[in-house]
């Protein structure tokens, strides 16, 4: 053993100097073990942050990623008693930021319980490709869309197994962009329960002799749009207006200023970023709990709110009669097989978790409508704070609780110290520790102290 550590310092002291601090040519190469004992030796590495970002994982994320280092757990939890579709559902959701997991459950069972549950459609699982064409002939649109019949023989092998499936080709279609002297093929291709971005790039590909050949262009690019335009999901509720109330506002009164603050998302634009990632808060954290692409997922809902021409809000709401009622409808390209989905063990227990009614339809189709009635379940919930008491409370609370952890309180001392954090109004980690010592002692701090008294200097991170 002390050769092998000789003969790794012997490494080290050759491979790094004061000189040159950064990481060696060769170092995407290592294993991922070699990688961190590398890390470990240049920086100062605590061995909470070594445990913490290691573990059973290594090898998956070395298959996963490239030049892989570790892992980066997020908190997993769960949304439960959603009503969807007359099905109970509970949601797995992975995120690290405090409240979404509470917003989603508040406003989930409140519709549930006082409005019956979400409503859901869909329009389908189909992707689309785009094959760019540079410089095209004079009829190159009537060449290509005449020889349709060819072009989909051509993709018969590829997409054989979403066509054993139920999905497979959807047609082509055709568009000139006369300014780039450009044309572009969109391929349809139905990827039932994958996200399916291998296939259809794959499928578009296999496109490019032949529609080089039928346009007498040149193929710029053959890749996938995350617009997802043909993979829609719709989700809506209608809710007794008496169910809304909270002080110091009826139900009625409640239901007047969600609608009228769903109006100041759609006519102003920095509004409406905020007020959609809101509604993305929900929808991301169920696709990285399911090993899905947020990147993608997020990339179109925000193209689908700007569809108009202007960046608008998502959701629609009304007051109908004495109901509120609400309607959210973007594009879900989710997958429940492929990809990490079908690679990462968590995205595994997530399905499980998501699907554990027998009932319940396992399809990437179930998958998006939950997904849209979890992001108007977020919408609604943030809304209603955001109209009566404020978004803070919520959040404040939450940031007591991570106070308590980083302040060293664990087990059952850490809803112990957030509630006193919270009494006493003073959010900082000084003041943690401070109680903390004075509840290891076995002390109660003074709460005497008149919450009417805080400032607004009071309220800071730590």
């Amino acid at each position: 053993m002390a050769d092998r550590a000789d003969r790794q310092d012997e490494f080290f002291s050759r491979t790094f100097s004061a000189e040159s601090p950064g990481l060696p040519r060769n170092f995407r190469k290592l294993p991922v073990r070699r990688k961190r004992d590398l890390l470990r030796h240049m920086l100062e590495i605590s061995p909470q942050e070594m445990e913490a970002s290691g573990g059973d994982m290594l090898d998956l994320a070395d298959v996963m990623v490239e030049s892989a280092l570790g892992v980066m757990p997020v908190p997993l939890g769960v949304a439960p008693g959603f009503l969807i579709d007359d099905h109970v559902v509970n949601i797995p959701l992975a995120v690290e930021e405090p409240s979404v997991i509470a917003a989603a459950s508040f406003a989930g069972q409140l519709v549930a319980r006082r409005g019956g549950g979400f409503c859901t459609t869909g329009t389908g699982q189909v992707m689309t490709a785009q094959i760019a064409l540079d410089q095209p002939l004079p009829g190159a649109e009537e060449a290509i869309a005449g020889a349709e019949r060819e072009l989909r023989k051509a993709l018969q092998g590829i997409l054989a197994p979403m066509t054993q499936r139920g999905g497979g080709y959807r047609g082509i279609e055709v568009s000139r962009l006369p300014e780039e002297d450009m044309l572009v093929v969109y391929l349809h291709v139905d990827t039932c329960d994958a996200m399916g971005a291998n296939i259809i790039n794959t499928a578009a590909e296999a496109l490019r002799a032949p529609l080089e050949r039928l346009s007498g262009g040149s193929v710029l690019m053959s890749i996938l749009t995350n617009a997802a335009p043909r993979r829609r999901a719709r989700a809506s509720f209608s809710i007794p207006l008496r169910h809304l109330a909270r002080p110091p506002f009826d139900g009625p009164l409640m239901g007047q200023r969600i609608v009228r603050a769903n109006h100041f998302a759609r006519a102003d634009r920095l509004r409406a970023v905020t007020h959609n990632k809101g509604i993305m808060n929900g929808i991301s954290a169920l696709a990285t709990a399911t090993g899905n692409d947020t990147r993608a997922v997020e990339a179109a809902a925000h193209a689908y709110a700007s569809r108009s021409g202007t960046y608008q809000a998502l959701t629609e709401y009304q007051i109908v009669g004495d109901h509120l009622e609400g309607e959210l409808e973007l594009p879900l390209a989710l997958g429940i097989v492929g990809g990490a989905t079908g690679l990462h063990p968590v995205s595994s227990l997530s399905l499980k978790i998501l699907f554990m009614d027998p009932r319940l339809e396992r399809s990437a189709s179930r998958l998006g409508r939950i997904a849209a009635s979890l992001g108007l379940a977020q919408n609604l919930a943030a809304l209603m704070a955001l109209v009566s008491e404020g978004i803070q409370k919520g959040h404040m609370r939450q940031h007591a609780r991570r106070l308590a952890w980083a302040s060293g309180a664990r087990e059952e001392e850490i809803p112990l110290l957030a509630e006193d954090l919270w009494n006493q109004g003073v959010f900082n980690l000084e003041a943690a520790h401070r109680l903390l010592q004075t509840l290891r002692a076995g002390l109660q701090p003074d709460r005497g102290q008149a919450r009417a008294s805080r400032n607004p200097g009071d309220h800071h991170e730590s």
